[in-house]
């Protein structure tokens, strides 16, 4: 099922969460991992809409919720611009990369998401997976 983002964001969410648990490498990398993630795309020359604000929860190796929110809490934040979230998602871009060069703002214990970078990996690879639409 192909879902549209943004108009189908909650969906997409859904769907994210359901490709993040199908990874037998997410659940190795993220095993006594237990955190908060939000995930925002933000409006640019593309997209001039509002923030749209994921909020993904991992508990031991497992993605025990992911939908949209306004102002969620957690541990850890990513925000970028909506053509760079597509560029992403197409797996032109590395999240690493972005996180490092500015491309996305991140928030959270630098140290802590550093030693989960093979989760992080494993999450922007799941998310890769969902059959995606971009509307802009």
């Amino acid at each position: 099922m192909t879902v549209t983002l943004p108009t189908e964001a909650d969906d997409w969410a859904g769907a994210w969460r359901d490709r993040i648990n199908e990874r037998a490498a997410f659940a190795d990398s993220a095993d006594g991992f237990t955190a908060a993630f939000c995930f925002e795309i933000r409006a640019d020359d593309a997209y001039s809409g509002e923030p749209i604000q994921f909020s993904v929860v991992i508990e031991d190796g497992v993605c025990t919720a992911a939908g949209t929110a306004a102002d969620p809490e957690y541990d850890f934040a990513f925000r970028g611009p909506y053509s760079q979230w597509v560029t992403m998602l197409q797996g032109d871009l590395d999240i690493s990369a972005a996180a490092m060069d500015g491309t996305f703002a991140v928030e959270g214990d630098t140290m802590r998401l550093l030693r989960r970078q093979d989760t992080i990996a494993e999450m922007v690879a799941a998310a890769q997976n969902v059959d995606t639409e971009f509307e802009y």
